[in-house]
């Protein structure tokens, strides 16, 4: 089944808005694993800094919605626990949640500093606050700590994820806690990495019981063949869930930042094509500080309804923290043609490209199973066929901030003109579109001439009404 709320990101071309800082004694080697709290047109950032001593801590910083980019650091928020405790080393991937009395929760990751790999994360905290700023630790931690059984999905170590307070078909309320299971340790990176998203429930936030696992890797795609981690829940207004989560796979090597739907939060859709689900992937920019992975998503909603991401760049934090927005519009891999969806609701369309290109004195078919490509890191995705020997064509759909920019591009290695080629593009809506006819399709049709030798791109945009 198709994803009903995908979307795409754009990039803050000011990234990284939260680098870590030289000199500072909580932050100055990495500012990672980001967790957002918007309180009015402020934005409260929880993150893991670490300092020179090589521990990892719990940080806080706010910015105003208006200025992203300009954040205020107030330094550490929570700090390691005594040498050999579970959080003695790391106190990382923190989830500050406010209550409705006014105190606020955090919910965080120990890791001992003892053992080999994912064995050093041996459970999930609690921390207690009366104002967000000033924390106690729960004198009963880790509240949910791994296994230890072979053949369980956090039998080896346990890391974080997100904990919310759920309505239920039957009108009643659970807590629950999504979070990292590590399995096993093998000798390929499938067995050392193969990290599974988990589910735990409660009725209190703080006495919890195990699920088991609720999503796996996709052996079928390999941005995510290899792990699934840190997934970031949100249950809509309907009673349905998403999924915004970290993949591990071999088409990069390291994270890449994944989506999924679910009506019970049990269940998750990930997509019917290869790279519905995907959302961001490492990606060279300037500096280039994501061109290695993309990780640690959370995600919070914004006034005029879109999305804010904020997230983790090169070496698990290393280069610091960056944030993009989510587009009105998500274009993705359908057979012969593009499938629109509207980020915000369950509208969608089929974006299809002409049946024949015309031109004078003769035509070429496109072909009717297009062969689509992508996506790429940023959502692009694209196709090419030979309409003729030596005419080649080249179709990109790219995601922006109002919407889509679809482009043709027509290649004629001949020594031939062709006159007056016309291109036509058609969106259609799906069915079961309640409101089909609220996509705006622009795009001329007529080309012109593409010359001897000469390279044709012709652009549109497709909006929502």
């Amino acid at each position: 089944m198709k994803l009903k709320r995908n979307v795409g990101w754009i990039r803050d071309p000011r990234n990284p808005v939260l680098p870590p800082v030289e000199g500072s004694e909580y932050d100055s080697t990495l500012c990672m694993n980001p967790w957002a709290v918007k309180q009015g047109d402020t934005y409260v950032l929880f993150y893991a800094g670490g300092g020179p001593d090589q521990h990892r801590i719990v940080c806080r910083a706010t910015a105003s919605a208006d200025s992203i980019d300009e954040w205020t650091r107030h330094g550490r928020v929570l700090d390691v626990g005594e040498p050999g405790s579970f959080d003695g080393d790391w106190c990382v991937l923190p989830h500050a949640i406010p209550l409705e009395d006014g105190k606020w929760r955090l919910y965080y990751t120990g890791n001992s500093g003892i053992g080999t790999s994912l064995d050093r994360f041996p459970g999930l905290g609690m921390a207690e606050s009366d104002d967000g700023i000033h924390f106690v630790k729960h004198n009963g931690n880790p509240v949910i700590p791994p296994s230890r059984q072979d053949g369980d999905p956090d039998a080896l170590g346990i890391a974080g994820g997100s904990v919310l307070r759920v309505s239920l078909p039957d009108g009643a309320n659970e807590w629950r806690f999504y979070y990292t299971g590590c399995p096993t340790l093998g000798k390929d990176v499938f067995l050392d990495q193969q990290k599974v998203v988990c589910l735990a429930v409660s009725a209190d936030g703080v006495h919890w019981e195990k699920r088991g696992a609720v999503m796996r890797r996709d052996p079928q795609r390999d941005y995510e063949n290899i792990a699934v981690a840190g997934p970031v829940v949100h249950q809509n207004e309907d009673g349905s869930f998403r999924m915004w989560y970290s993949a591990i796979g071999t088409r990069w090597g390291f994270y890449s930042i994944c989506y999924a739907e679910s009506e019970d939060g049990i269940h998750w859709n990930r997509g019917t094509h290869y790279g519905d689900n995907l959302q961001m992937g490492p990606a060279l920019s300037k500096g280039n500080w994501e061109g290695q992975m993309v990780e640690y998503p959370s995600v919070s909603k914004e006034e005029d309804g879109s999305l804010r991401l904020f997230y983790c760049g090169n070496g698990y934090g290393k280069t610091g923290i960056g944030t993009a927005v989510s587009t009105p519009l998500r274009a993705t891999r359908e057979d012969g043609a593009a499938h629109i969806a509207e980020a915000g609701g369950e509208r969608a369309w089929l974006l299809a490209p002409p049946s024949a290109i015309v031109w004078d004195g003769g035509q070429a078919a496109v072909t009717e199973q297009l062969p689509w490509q992508g996506p790429d890191a940023r959502g692009t995705i694209w196709f090419e066929q030979t309409l003729l020997p030596g005419l080649d064509l080249r179709a990109i759909v790219r995601h922006d901030a109002n919407g889509l920019e679809v482009s043709l591009t027509f290649m004629n290695h001949t020594g031939q003109t062709f006159a007056n080629v016309v291109a036509p593009l058609t969106a259609k809506a799906l069915q079961d579109n309640a409101a089909g006819g609220d996509l705006l399709l622009d795009w001329q049709e007529k080309i012109g001439e593409v010359g001897p030798g000469s390279t044709v791109t012709r652009s549109g945009s497709v909006r929502l009404a």
